[in-house]
């Protein structure tokens, strides 16, 4: 660890800087050394902040394309569940009860 000496500091500047250190319950060193390394790191902090934001968007982006993707295959469903009510004539309780024994056929083939 490096020293740092920095002179002929303004009495208003320093009385400041004392005050923020008691409320701060730390010694004026203390206090001063925190502030320089924050202001040292700010840069990084900033990168870091850049970074983070633009994989939270691009992130958002394609959340954004799951869901309309999502959206589509909901309305092809859809549109192929009403012409399979069509092409079969019947209704959906008819059909929901002849795929429950289709299915239950196949369990027991597969067991």
């Amino acid at each position: 660890m490096g020293d740092i000496l920095v002179r002929e500091v303004d009495e208003l500047a320093i009385d400041k800087i004392e005050k923020a250190a008691k409320k701060a319950k730390v010694s004026r060193q203390v206090y001063l050394k925190s502030l320089l390394e924050r202001i040292a790191y700010y840069d990084v902090f900033i990168e870091e902040r850049d970074r983070f934001e633009k994989v939270v968007m691009a992130s958002q982006k394609q959340m954004e394309q799951y869901l309309l993707q999502q959206s589509e295959l909901y309305e092809r469903v859809s549109r192929i569940e009403s012409m399979l009510y069509l092409l079969l004539d019947s209704d959906e309780e008819e059909i929901q009860q002849q795929l429950i024994e289709v299915v239950g056929r196949e369990l027991k083939q597969n067991e």
